[in-house]
C-alpha cells in the first residue's frame, strides 16, 4: 500500500516537474515575441496614440473622459494604463530632455507603454496556458500556449483596447474554472474565486463592451461548478454593477445624453453618412475581418476551425459558448475590424490544440502517438519564432519618432506663440500632454470639422491624416481648404516618404547652427555636369543651365562623400533655396537626389517646386543607408523650354542631431 502511494506522489511530482517545464518554455517564447525589441514592430498608428492620449488625458488631471471622443468607450482602460503609468512615474521617470536629446526622450516616451503591453501579452500566454490546462491536459495546454505566443504577434503589440481587456477576461475565465477545484475544499476560497471571476469581468467589460457576449460562457462554467443559483447570482454582482459605472458616471457628470449618443455611434456606424471614413467603413464586416486574419495566420485558422467542429462534435461547449455567440454579435453589429477578433484568439489556440492532441490519440503506436503532436506544434513554433524574427528585424518607427521629435522641437522653439496642430493622435499627446506645447489641438480622425483659431497652423500629414484629407465628405474637404491655405511657399516641409510636416515658418537657425555639414561651403567641391555653370555670389551656390533648344536638357552638380562618425538617426537635410526659369518661361523641374557612388540606384529624390526666384524651405529626413557607403548628392534640372534656368542654394545643411 505504501509502495503505491509513493509511486502516484513519484508520478504527481513528475507531472508538475513537466508541466512547469513546458510553462517556462512558452513563457520564454512569449517573452521574446513580446518583449523584444517592443518599438520596432509594428509600426506605431493612430490606435496606439488614441490609447496614450485618453491615459495622458487622465494622467495629467483633465478627468475620466475626454470630451473630444463623446463616450465612445467605456474608460477603465485609460484608468488601468494611467494608473500604472503614475505608479512608474511616468513620464517624469523617462527624464526628459527635450533641450538635449529630444529623439531619445520621445523614444522612452513610446517604450514604457509599449513594454507594458507586452508584459499583458506575456501574461494572456500564462493564463491560456493554466486555463488549457485545468480545463483538458498539459500537452493541450503546452501547444495551445505556444500558438499564442508565436502566432498572434500582429494582434497583441499594438495598443488596441482588445490588448489591455484580454488578460482581465481570461483571469475571469481561470478565476470561474478553479471553483470546481476549491468548492471541494474550502466553501470561503470557493466564494472568493467566484467574486474575481465576477470582478475581472466587470473590468473586461468596462474596458470594451463587446465581451459582455461573454457572460454566459463564464456564468456556465461558475453554474456548472457549483449547481447553485445563488452562487450564480453573487457572481453576478460585479459583472453587473462594474460596468454600471461608466453610464452612472455620465449621469451624475449631466452628460448622459452624451454617453447614449457615443452608444448609439458606436452600433451604427455603417448607417452614418457624414462620416469621413463611410467608404472603407463599408469593408468594415466580419466575414473581411476573417479574411484578414486568415492571411495574417492561415495556418492557425484553418486549424483551430476543425477543431472547433470537433469540440461540437464531443459535444464540449466550452469552446463553442466562447466563439459563437461573439461571432454572432460582431456579425449583427456590422462594423468589424481585425482587432475586435482579438478575445477570440484564444479560443482559437485552445482548439487547435485540442485537434492535434485527439488525432495524435488514434494513432495506434504509443511513441507516434506521444511525439506527432509535439512534432507538428514544434515545427509550427520553430516557423512562427523565425517569422517574428524577419519582423523584428526592421526598426518600423525611426522615422515617425523623428518626425515627433521635430513636432516638439518646433513647438519648444516657439512655445510663445500660438499655434494650432492638426494631427492623429500618434503625434499629438507627446508634445500637449507632457511638454505642454501648442495652444490648440485638431484631430480630423473624429470626423469633426474645426476651423483653427490661430493664424500659425502645425500640420502632420501622415497615412491616416491623409486618408482623411482624401475624403469625399464635408470633413475631408474643409480640411483640404486648412491645408492649402496653410501649406503655401514660405513655409517650411518636412517629408519622409509619402508623409509631412507643414510648419508655419521657417525653420529657427538654431537646427542648422547645431551639429551640421554645410554642404555648400568652400570645403565641399561639386562638378558640374551636362550643359551646366557652377557660381558662388554673395553667399549663393548656384547651377545655372542655359540651351535654345526645345529638345530634352539636364545639367545640374555632383558631390561625391562618404558621411563618416554618424551613427544616430535620424539624418536631416535643411534647404534654402530659389529657382527661376529666366528669359523663357518654361517648364523646368527641379530635384534633390542622394545616389550610390555609381550611380545606378537612387535613395533618395526630392521634388524642389519653381520658386519664380523666391527664397523656399525644405526640411526632409534622409535615409539611413546613405551612411553605409559612398553616395553622390545631386542637384539637377530638367527642362525642354529654351532660356537660362537657375537653381540657387542659400543654405544646403546636414543636421546630424535634433538639438
Amino acid at each position: 500500500m505504501r509502495t503505491s502511494v509513493i509511486k502516484v506522489r513519484a508520478l504527481k511530482l513528475k507531472r508538475a516537474n513537466q508541466s512547469n517545464l513546458f510553462l517556462l518554455i512558452t513563457l520564454i517564447v512569449s517573452m521574446f515575441t513580446y518583449l523584444w525589441s517592443p518599438l520596432d514592430y509594428p509600426k506605431i498608428g493612430y490606435t496606439d496614440g488614441t490609447t496614450m492620449r485618453r491615459a495622458m488625458h487622465l494622467l495629467t488631471g483633465h478627468g475620466l473622459q475626454d470630451p473630444s471622443y463623446a463616450y465612445d468607450h467605456p474608460f477603465f482602460a485609460q484608468i488601468f494604463l494611467g494608473g500604472v503609468l503614475w505608479i512608474l512615474g511616468y513620464p517624469n521617470s523617462v527624464h526628459l530632455t527635450a533641450e538635449n536629446d529630444i529623439i531619445h526622450s520621445v523614444t522612452m516616451l513610446w517604450f514604457i507603454p509599449k513594454v507594458l503591453i507586452g508584459i499583458m501579452a506575456v501574461i494572456d500566454t500564462f493564463l491560456i496556458y493554466k486555463i488549457s490546462e485545468r480545463r483538458y491536459n498539459t500537452k493541450v495546454a503546452f501547444i495551445a500556449s505556444i500558438f499564442f505566443a508565436v502566432i498572434p504577434i500582429q494582434f497583441l503589440r499594438p495598443m488596441y483596447f482588445e490588448s489591455i481587456q484580454l488578460p482581465f477576461f481570461l483571469s475571469s475565465i481561470l478565476f470561474a474554472i478553479n471553483t470546481s477545484d476549491t468548492i471541494r475544499n474550502n466553501r470561503s476560497l470557493n466564494k472568493s474565486m467566484v467574486l474575481l471571476s465576477g470582478i475581472f469581468l466587470g473590468l473586461a467589460i468596462l474596458t470594451k463592451i463587446p465581451v459582455i457576449i461573454m457572460i454566459p460562457l463564464v456564468g456556465s462554467l461558475i453554474y456548472g461548478n457549483n449547481k447553485s443559483t445563488k452562487t450564480l447570482g453573487l457572481w453576478f454582482v460585479p459583472v453587473i454593477l462594474i460596468p454600471l459605472i461608466w453610464p452612472s458616471y455620465a449621469l451624475i457628470a449631466g452628460e448622459f445624453d452624451n454617453w447614449w449618443s457615443g452608444i448609439y455611434w458606436q452600433t451604427h456606424r455603417q448607417e452614418i453618412t457624414d462620416l469621413n471614413f463611410i467608404e472603407r467603413a463599408k469593408q468594415n464586416t466580419l466575414s473581411n475581418a476573417i479574411i484578414k486574419d486568415f492571411f495574417k495566420m492561415p495556418l492557425l485558422i484553418v486549424i483551430s476551425l476543425a477543431g472547433l467542429a470537433l469540440s461540437a462534435i464531443k459535444k464540449d461547449f466550452f469552446l463553442v459558448l466562447w466563439v459563437i455567440p461573439f461571432s454572432v454579435f460582431l456579425y449583427f453589429i456590422g462594423f468589424v475590424r481585425d482587432f475586435h477578433l482579438v478575445p477570440l484568439i484564444p479560443a482559437l489556440c485552445m482548439s487547435s490544440a485540442i485537434l492535434l492532441e485527439t488525432v495524435s490519440q488514434k494513432i495506434r503506436y504509443r511513441k507516434i502517438r506521444e511525439l506527432l503532436p509535439l512534432t507538428i506544434f514544434a515545427s509550427i513554433a520553430i516557423f512562427g519564432t523565425l517569422n517574428n524574427i524577419g519582423l523584428l528585424a526592421n526598426n518600423h518607427n525611426d522615422d515617425a519618432f523623428a518626425m515627433s521629435a521635430l513636432v516638439v522641437r518646433y513647438l519648444q522653439e516657439n512655445r510663445n506663440d500660438n499655434i494650432t496642430i492638426i494631427s492623429t493622435n500618434d503625434y499629438g499627446w507627446i508634445p500637449r500632454y507632457v511638454f505642454h506645447t501648442g495652444s490648440e489641438y485638431m484631430i480630423p480622425e473624429l470626423g469633426v470639422e474645426e476651423t483653427p483659431h490661430n493664424k500659425k497652423v502645425l500640420i502632420v500629414v501622415n497615412t491616416s491624416l491623409n486618408n482623411t484629407l482624401n475624403g469625399k465628405d464635408a470633413v475631408g474637404e474643409h480640411l483640404r481648404e486648412i491645408y492649402d491655405e496653410h501649406s503655401k511657399t514660405g513655409t517650411a516641409i518636412v517629408e519622409i516618404g509619402d508623409n509631412k510636416i507643414v510648419l508655419p515658418q521657417s525653420w529657427p537657425s538654431v537646427m542648422e547652427e547645431v551639429n551640421a555639414i554645410n554642404l555648400i561651403d568652400n570645403q565641399h567641391t561639386w562638378t558640374a555636369q551636362g550643359n551646366t555653370t557652377i557660381l558662388r555670389d554673395d553667399g549663393l551656390l548656384s547651377l545655372v543651365v542655359g540651351t535654345n533648344k526645345t529638345d530634352q536638357v539636364s545639367g545640374g552638380m555632383r558631390l561625391s562623400a562618404k558621411l563618416e562618425n554618424i551613427t544616430k538617426s535620424p539624418l536631416l537635410l535643411y534647404i534654402e533655396y530659389a529657382s527661376e526659369s529666366k528669359k523663357f518661361k518654361g517648364d523646368a523641374k527641379y530635384y534633390f537626389k542622394i545616389k550610390d557612388d555609381d550611380d545606378m540606384k537612387t535613395y533618395f529624390m526630392l521634388n524642389l517646386p519653381n520658386t519664380s526666384g523666391k527664397l523656399a524651405h525644405n526640411l526632409v529626413i534622409l535615409p539611413k543607408e546613405i551612411l553605409e557607403s559612398p553616395v553622390n548628392f545631386k542637384f539637377s534640372v530638367d527642362t525642354k523650354s529654351p532660356g537660362e534656368h537657375v537653381l540657387s542654394l542659400k543654405k544646403a545643411s546636414l543636421i546630424t542631431r535634433i538639438p
